[in-house]
């Protein structure tokens, strides 16, 4: 399992490396300045859970959470009105239209967020009961 863990880090440093590439204007589109802001957040957030998690620290799995969370879904409302998305790193999408917006729901972040929980509910387990 220490092999994954170590896996799931390096991922995490890889796309979260990407997401600072983006949020600084090196990597694709140029954003607006809260759209910047929020991706460098985001991006920052994940290289320093990255960091973290690289020396086994269970807050690093934690912080991991929380990057690949915010990222599962983007909403994109159909008046043209504020919506939400953060796409830091790689992103496949499972597009689902409505009326209302679109909704995407990223599957990498997903299965990435899915894998790092599995990740700390291993790692509560092999710990014990406090």
């Amino acid at each position: 399992m220490r092999a994954v863990e170590t896996w799931l880090a390096r991922v995490l440093l890889l796309n979260s490396g990407l997401a600072l590439a983006v949020a600084l204007g090196l990597l694709g589109p140029t954003l607006d300045d809260a759209g910047a802001a929020l991706v460098f957040g985001a991006a920052l957030l994940g290289f320093l859970a990255a960091v973290l998690s690289l020396k086994r620290w269970r807050l690093g799995a934690w912080g991991g959470l929380l990057y690949y969370a915010v990222q599962v879904l983007s909403y994109f409302p159909a008046d043209g009105g504020r919506g939400f998305s953060v796409k830091a790193g790689v992103s496949i999408g499972l597009v689902m239209r409505f009326d209302a917006g679109v909704l995407v729901l990223n599957l990498v972040a997903l299965a990435l967020l899915a894998a790092t929980a599995g990740l700390l509910a291993w790692r509560r387990r092999v710990a014990g009961p406090a």
